[in-house]
C-alpha cells in the first residue's frame, strides 16, 4: 500500500471518530503526562455525540501515524478506544490494534494566568496548526429566541474544568494571544462565538482587534473573525481598517429551502439566505480572493446541491469548508448522524478540484479556518503530498 493510499485509509478512520467519539477512561491516559508535556482538551466549545465522562483529562489533538490530526468527544458506546502498549498508545477497534498515536505537546502559555488571575487555557485553545483560537462566548441570542442552527445549541459543556460561559474581555485576550506568540511561536489567531445579543459582536470584535494591535505592537495581525453577515455590508470593511487579514462568515447550508428550516435564525436575523451568499462575495471584493471562508455541514444536503455552493462561492473568491455532522446534544438534530465515509471522501475530493481550478494555495484553506485539519483540507494535502 503506498502513502498516499495509507493516509486515505486514515482518513477514513478520523471521519469514522468523527462521527462515533472515542470510548476512553481517565486511566488510559495516565503515563501521557497530560496537562503537562501533552496538550489537554480544555472544555471551552460545546461538546458533541455525548457529553464527556466527567474527570476524564482528554488529549486535544492527536496524530495519526501519517500526520492526520483529529480530536474527538467522549462516547461510552463507541467502538473505539485508545489503549497503552509498552509504551505507545493505540487506537483500537474493538479491542484490535489499528495503528499507533502521538499527541501534540502542550503550549507554554497554558500555564500562564492574565492580569486578573485567569488561566489563559480557558481563554484560548491551541489547534494543530499553532493557531489561537478563542470563543468568545457559548452564548447565543439565537437560542433564547427559539432560532438556533438545529445542529447547534448553547452548550452542555459551561463550566466545566472551571471555564465560563461568560464573555472574555478583549484584554484578556490579548494578553494570551501576545503570550502564546512570545512562548509558543503562535502564528494565528482566530476569533468565533455564538451570536451575541442585540448584535453587539461588531464593536467587541473592534475592541478585540484594538487590544490586539496594544498587547502585540502589530497594526496588521494574522487572525481571522468569524462573524454573521452584517445587515449593513460595509461593517466588513470596518474590520480589515482594525487589522484582521481575513474573516469568515459560514453558511452552513447551500440549498435556500434547507437554510431556512435548518438556520431560521440566519435566515430571519442576519437579511435572510440572499443576502448572507451576497455578502460573502462582498467580502471577497474587500479582503481579497481566499481571504473570506464559509463553512458548511457536510450532510445537510444532497452532495451536487452543497457542490454547487463549493463551486459558486470558490468563483467568487471565498473559500469554502465542510465539517462532518456532528449535532451536539440537545440540538433539533441530536442523534441524526451524517451520510458514509466514503460520501464525504468523494464530497473531499470534488472540494479539491474546485480549489484547484479558482487556485486556492494552502495558506487560503489554512488562514480562513481555525484548524488545518478539515475535510477537504486533508484531501488536499494528500493530494497535494503535504504531509
Amino acid at each position: 500500500m503506498s502513502k498516499k493510499d495509507e493516509l486515505y485509509k486514515e482518513l477514513e478512520y478520523k471521519i469514522r471518530i468523527e462521527q462515533e467519539g472515542i470510548n476512553v477512561l481517565a486511566k488510559d491516559f495516565e503515563n501521557l503526562a497530560l496537562g503537562t508535556e501533552y496538550l489537554e482538551k480544555v472544555h471551552i466549545d460545546p461538546e458533541k455525540l455525548t457529553s464527556f465522562k466527567p474527570g476524564t483529562l482528554l488529549p486535544a489533538c492527536i496524530y495519526t501515524p501519517h500526520g492526520l490530526s483529529f480530536g474527538f468527544d467522549w462516547n461510552g458506546k463507541s467502538p473505539f478506544t485508545i489503549k497503552e502498549e509498552d509504551g505507545v498508545f493505540y487506537l483500537k477497534e474493538r479491542g484490535v490494534n489499528i495503528f499507533p498515536l502521538s499527541f501534540k505537546k502542550r503550549p507554554k502559555f497554558y500555564s500562564e494566568t492574565t492580569s486578573d488571575g485567569v488561566p489563559m487555557r480557558w481563554i484560548a485553545n491551541y489547534t494543530s496548526n499553532n493557531t489561537v483560537r478563542v470563543t468568545y462566548s457559548n452564548q447565543c441570542c439565537l437560542q433564547d429566541k427559539g432560532l438556533d442552527c438545529k445542529f447547534c445549541h448553547g452548550d452542555p459543556a459551561r463550566n466545566h474544568n472551571g471555564t465560563s460561559d461568560q464573555m472574555k474581555n478583549p484584554r484578556q485576550i490579548g494578553e494570551t494571544y501576545k503570550r502564546a506568540i512570545d512562548l509558543d511561536g503562535a502564528v494565528h489567531f482566530q476569533l468565533t462565538g455564538g451570536f451575541i445579543p442585540e448584535r453587539r459582536e461588531v464593536e467587541y470584535y473592534l475592541d478585540i482587534a484594538e487590544a490586539l494591535r496594544d498587547a502585540t505592537g502589530l497594526e496588521n495581525f494574522h487572525a481571522n473573525a468569524c462573524v454573521g453577515s452584517p445587515l449593513d455590508f460595509t461593517v466588513f470593511d470596518k474590520y480589515k481598517e482594525v487589522g484582521f487579514e481575513t474573516i469568515a462568515s459560514n453558511l452552513e447550508i447551500w440549498d435556500e429551502g434547507i437554510f431556512k428550516a435548518i438556520c431560521p435564525g440566519k435566515e430571519q436575523e442576519c437579511g435572510g439566505y440572499k443576502h448572507w451568499v451576497e455578502g460573502l462575495v462582498y467580502a471577497a471584493k474587500v479582503f481579497g480572493h481566499g481571504n473570506v471562508g464559509s463553512n458548511f455541514v457536510a450532510g445537510l444536503e444532497p452532495k451536487d446541491s452543497l457542490l454547487e455552493g463549493v463551486s459558486y462561492l470558490s468563483e467568487n473568491g471565498v473559500v469554502p469548508s465542510a465539517g462532518v455532522l456532528r449535532p451536539i446534544p440537545g440540538s433539533g438534530l441530536w442523534g441524526h448522524r451524517g451520510p458514509t465515509v466514503d460520501w464525504h471522501i468523494n464530497l473531499g475530493y470534488e472540494m479539491y478540484k474546485i480549489y484547484e481550478q479558482n487556485h486556492f494555495t494552502w495558506d487560503n484553506l489554512w488562514h480562513v479556518t481555525p484548524s488545518d485539519s478539515g475535510l477537504a483540507q486533508d484531501v488536499y494535502r494528500i493530494e497535494k503530498g503535504l504531509l
